[in-house]
């Protein structure tokens, strides 16, 4: 933008806000003064567009963000803290689980195979079972968590 010539408000509008903040090099500052000289109306279509500027930027300096209350902080503060407790339980509860049924499935996997009561098509049948329902368990999760990871919507507070 910089060292292009005549100064065009329609091409370099961002330098508009950099000149009301103060930030434009001595360059574009001449060039965007020079056009602001002219009589025309663009520049005084420019020279609007700088006071609105500059009124926004007056009564944006003059806002001040309002603290939160104590009692607001507390209830924050209450609200990670139960976040971070129920999200740890849920951890623990979730690898016991997890813990539990890989030894029940182990469990199972050797009394089933090293008995000779049940017909070896009933064995497979169970194992069939067991893995038709894993799989889907499997599946479920992963489609939750895929939903959830590109929902449109997760972001919206209701």
């Amino acid at each position: 933008m910089t060292g292009k010539g005549p100064f065009d408000p329609r091409e370099e509008a961002p330098l508009i806000s950099a000149y009301v903040d103060g930030e434009l090099n001595p360059e574009d500052v001449a060039r965007l003064e020079a056009h602001l000289a002219l009589e025309d109306a663009a520049s005084a279509a420019t020279r609007t567009e700088i006071e609105q500027l500059r009124r926004l930027n007056q009564v944006t300096g003059a806002m001040r963000l309002k603290e939160p209350a104590p009692e607001a902080w507390e209830v924050f503060w209450q609200g990670v803290y139960n976040r971070a407790e129920r999200s740890l339980g849920w951890i623990l509860l979730i690898a016991g689980v997890v813990i539990l049924a890989a030894w029940a499935v182990t469990q199972l996997v050797t009394v089933l195979w090293s008995t000779d009561q049940l017909p070896n098509w009933i064995k497979g049948a169970i194992f069939a079972t067991a893995a038709g329902v894993f799989v889907l368990l499997v599946s479920a999760v992963r489609e939750r968590v895929y939903r959830r990871n590109r929902s449109r919507y997760k972001d919206v507070i209701r």
